[in-house]
């Protein structure tokens, strides 16, 4: 939920396209046009759905993001850690050679 309110605070555009699609269908139940405030209640609906799931998805790239940099820096670690040790091998080497 709280992804989708930050969602909605980055993109006000859609967070005004869902409240307007709100006042119509309040609109419409007040009227009593029941087949109108039927159809705006499943244009929010859906487009409440869509922007909960594009949020989610956000929520996902993000953690994605954060994913791939600690593997980035483990794998520097590790390639770092690999080239100390081929070093000192070769210092093994060269000493047990000579």
């Amino acid at each position: 939920m709280e992804n989708w309110i930050d969602y909605l605070s980055v993109n006000p555009i859609i967070a005004l396209a869902l409240v307007t699609i709100l006042i119509l269908f309040l609109f419409m139940v007040f009227r009593k046009l029941v087949k109108w405030a039927l159809i705006s209640f499943i244009i929010l609906a859906v487009a409440v759905g869509v922007s909960y799931n594009e949020a989610q998805k956000s929520e996902l790239i993000r953690q994605g993001e954060k994913i791939f940099k600690k593997g980035e820096r483990l794998l520097k670690e590790g390639e770092r850690d690999t080239d100390k040790a081929l070093n000192k091998l070769k210092k093994d080497l060269k000493k047990k050679s000579n």
